[in-house]
């Protein structure tokens, strides 16, 4: 299912072949900055001009993740003829990927998909599992399905056209990893070169792949991979709609720190953990507008998370790193806990 540099330039190049052999169209569907900045980059990789190929472009951002590019998508593809045996390539961060995939999962009640991801959040998580989807309502995914692509081709290579402020988002999934498999987490590489990032690339990658293929549905174990995203989510909605520019990553890197001062509280957690993290956090990110944000709306956005049951907010936490446990019910009190002290920590960094 995830194939890596050479191994996926040789595997593309061989199913184009074969579709157009076929006669089977092949769509890109792209962004603005991907069609201009990552196209050129995958078209040099392969050796290859895709112009005889149908492209669709939509706005960038997460503010596109929506009906209306579904519509402009579902759009292009009736406009080109696609039919069954198209192959849809998502070329893109976790926008692309999430929006085309709900596309595929849709088009004629499916057709493949293939994501090449071009941000590190996009190659560590967010292409991979077959979870796609849109906002709804300023709701992080409120919309989708499950629908696996064919394949996802990673090429390291799309890190170099992120500026830093991208490589320091993706990075938050890459310690999300480290901390629900117990690995050490290091220190964030201070250069987007190949070898300074594939092997955490294919570290993070492949342990959310081997999750995946546990439990492709998330009916247990795969719903470990939402720890800090409970959180992360409601901040990231909440600063959607009121206009403030706040990256996925840096969300759920807040939400990672909210969601282990409640794993110390209810779950035991080693309080070095948390201490730990939030000197990596530090050293990382920014600050973000939470006083701008009532502590009240972001718990009414987390009211909607997909992993709510009985009326009860769940959440993912840890009792010790590698050691994650799911489905457990935390009250308003402690959210609002977790949340002061989040805002309060934000203080001490400014």
């Amino acid at each position: 299912m995830i194939k890596y540099a050479q191994d996926a330039a040789q595997w593309l190049l061989l199913e184009l072949e074969a579709r157009k052999s076929r006669s089977a169209a092949v769509v890109f569907l792209t962004d603005d900055n991907t069609k201009m900045l990552c196209l050129p980059v995958l078209e040099n990789l392969l050796g290859i001009q895709t112009g005889d190929c149908y492209h669709i472009s939509i706005p960038a951002g997460e503010a596109s993740k929506n009906l209306a590019s579904l519509s402009l998508i579902w759009d292009g593809l009736t406009t080109a003829g696609a039919g069954r045996d198209t192959l849809l390539i998502c070329l893109g961060g976790g926008m692309i990927t999430d929006i085309g995939g709900f596309a595929a999962s849709t088009y004629k009640r499916g057709i493949d998909v293939v994501h090449i991801p071009t941000t590190l959040l996009g190659m560590v998580d967010a292409a991979i599992g077959g979870k796609t989807g849109i906002d709804y309502q300023h709701y992080k995914n409120h919309l989708g399905s499950f629908y696996q692509p064919l394949q996802v081709l990673i090429f390291s290579d799309f890190l170099l056209t992120l500026p830093e402020r991208q490589l320091r988002a993706g990075f938050a999934e890459v310690l999300k990893y480290a901390l629900i498999s117990g690995r050490q987490i290091h220190a964030m590489p201070k250069t987007a070169s190949f070898d300074d990032w594939m092997p955490i690339i294919r570290a993070s990658a492949d342990t959310k792949s081997d999750i995946v293929q546990k439990d492709p549905k998330e009916q247990g174990l795969r719903k470990v991979l939402n720890f800090g995203h409970t959180i992360g989510h409601a901040i990231e909605s909440q600063a959607l709609e009121m206009g403030y520019e706040v990256l996925h990553g840096e969300a759920v890197a807040a939400g990672l720190l909210a969601e282990l001062w409640l794993s110390v509280q209810l779950c035991g957690l080693d309080v070095g953990v948390l201490n730990d993290y939030a000197k990596t956090y530090q050293s990382i990110y920014g600050i973000l507008p939470l006083d701008e944000m009532k502590h009240s709306a972001i718990i009414d956005r987390m009211h909607h998370d997909k992993k709510n049951a009985g009326g009860q907010i769940r959440f993912v936490l840890l009792e010790k790193p590698g050691r994650p446990v799911w489905d457990v019910p935390v009250d308003e009190q402690n959210i609002l806990g977790s949340l002061k002290f989040l805002s309060d920590y934000n203080k001490l960094m400014s």
